[in-house]
């Protein structure tokens, strides 16, 4: 079957998005699953070099004797520190937007962003660590289980991703990111507003860890729409180039539901307290 008549076939709108930025696919190296691997790697590459950054910085700060604040024993944060990770964050936004509009942009825009969330995630692990002993290990284990319990339910024909399951998906995340970004400016224009207080409160008990748990779950969604995208890319015989989105799409999935593990872990040693 010609590339062209595979193309007809996708219900995909994540394939039909990349079809877009380049229609030249004639005789063009299709993708494959070890180029997606590779390109994978080199993402996460790039997350540890992020990593990396934050722990330099750091511990120069340290070193040279700018004045920090005590977060818990034996764990600092300089004020030079949060304006770098408001200036990565900034900067990760910008690249991850410009990454979803024009998508063959993202082995530039994809390395930045990787790079920007290395610092950010390390960072706001840094925090958590200080405020919960041990939990970035059970983040990290979890993230790992997830992502193999995932990839085994896929695999294995279990669950079938269609474009109503990614519907569903896309929407429940576009309300999480909205909702999220709403409190976020309350909480920044008033902190201290009884809104923000009741909502916080709620968060600490169990209808927050519920709302965490949907979260994970919400994440974990994400994870097997990507697999579908690897899947849909190689066995159609789409171009080489598509690997970076799969794999691009791949890492953000990841970040993401590392990020929520470590949310919902606090917020069970918050219920505890």
């Amino acid at each position: 079957m010609a590339v062209n008549s595979r193309r007809k076939m996708f219900t995909n709108p994540a394939i039909s998005k990349i079809e877009r930025f380049d229609d030249a696919f004639s005789g063009a190296e299709t993708a494959s699953y070890k180029g997606i691997l590779a390109k994978t790697l080199y993402f996460l590459a790039v997350i540890l070099i992020g990593m990396g950054a934050f722990f330099y910085i750091h511990n120069y700060f340290g070193s040279q004797g700018y004045t920090g604040v005590e977060v818990a024993e034996g764990y600092y944060v300089y004020a030079n520190e949060s304006a770098i990770l408001f200036g990565a964050l900034i900067v990760t936004l910008i690249s991850g937007l410009v990454a979803s509009f024009a998508v063959g942009t993202i082995p530039v825009t994809g390395t930045i962003y990787c790079a920007g969330m290395g610092y950010a995630v390390t960072f706001v692990s840094y925090t958590y660590a200080a405020a919960y002993s041990g939990i970035i290990v059970e983040a990290l284990l979890l993230t790992v289980l997830i992502i193999g319990a995932m990839a085994l339910l896929y695999t294995s024909g279990w669950v079938k991703i269609g474009n109503g399951f990614r519907t569903v998906v896309y929407t429940c995340l576009l309300v999480s990111l909205i909702g999220g970004i709403i409190f976020s400016l309350m909480l920044w224009l008033a902190p201290n507003s009884a809104i923000v207080v009741s909502i916080l409160r709620l968060q600490n008990g169990p209808l927050g860890i519920v709302f965490a748990v949907l979260g994970v779950l919400l994440a974990s969604a994400l994870l097997l729409t990507d697999f579908e995208t690897i899947a849909q890319t190689v066995e159609n015989g789409l171009s080489k180039k598509y690997e970076w989105y799969c794999s691009y799409g791949l890492m953000v999935s990841v970040i993401y539901l590392y990020l929520k593990i470590l949310e919902l872990l606090a917020r069970i040693q918050n219920s505890k307290k």
